[in-house]
């Protein structure tokens, strides 16, 4: 769940467009997984945002709810909307076949309980779709910061404090913190250098200028650079 949150790169702060092309690229990224069929699938989307990439699964799926802390919708039509108190869920248990954190588990206060509900109400073959930006990426999304996120929290706060004056609210985690956090209840794959290497199919439309490059490289120069990757694209299935 989104916690009410100073950062100003939430989903409802971002354009239409935007939202409509991650939305494109979730939808491609589980149209991909030969055990989905979206067209009867159940999509619970933790941190509704805007609204924007419900509604656009909503012309895709069977039926999705979303949920979020907050209501900033700016798309109401075609989904259902749930307002949360905490990471919570109010579900029973393995109710959806498909569970969306988009860019939304580095607000969480608790990042364990944001993943172990999400695990609690999905069916015993579901997906869960995790994105989240890298702690190692280079220039921090939220606050557009070199390095921020690589440093310790107070150091961090002091850095972001003293340039933009603004208050550190972002928990991110690194691709080995990822593993850590799933591994006891998923089954996790690391569909991020699949989508760099396959920009068309997964319907990546960021750093245009690389996809000439990446698409070309083996895919063990890849994996070199994996610790460094912008963000992580997940798909962690139950166990």
């Amino acid at each position: 769940m989104v916690e009410k949150r100073k950062s100003e790169r939430s989903h409802a702060a971002l354009g239409m467009d935007v939202n409509k092309k991650r939305a494109k690229k979730i939808i491609s990224v589980l149209a991909n997984v030969p055990s989905l069929d979206l067209k009867k699938s159940v999509v619970l989307d933790i941190g509704t945002g805007s609204g924007v990439i419900a509604g656009e699964l909503a012309k895709t799926c069977k039926k999705v709810v979303s949920v979020d802390l907050n209501d900033e919708r700016k798309v109401t039509a075609g989904f259902v909307f749930k307002k949360v108190n905490n990471e919570a869920l109010p579900f029973l248990d393995e109710k959806f076949d498909i569970v969306i954190s988009n860019h939304v588990i580095e607000h969480v206060k608790n990042q364990k309980k944001h993943l172990s509900e999400a695990n609690r109400v999905l069916k015993s073959k579901g997906v869960m779709y995790l994105a989240t930006p890298n702690k190692y990426c280079f220039n921090e999304p939220h606050y557009k910061l070199p390095f921020l996120s690589w440093f310790s929290r107070g150091i961090a706060a002091k850095y972001l404090k003293m340039i933009k004056g603004k208050t550190w609210d972002i928990t991110p985690l690194s691709y080995k913190r990822i593993i850590t956090l799933c591994e006891k209840q998923f089954i996790t794959k690391n569909m991020t250098l699949e989508i760099i290497k396959n920009p068309q199919k997964y319907s990546l439309d960021i750093y245009p200028a690389l996809q000439s490059l990446t698409k070309i490289m083996p895919m063990f120069g890849l994996r070199i650079l994996n610790i460094f990757m912008p963000a992580y694209i997940m798909l962690l299935k139950k166990k």
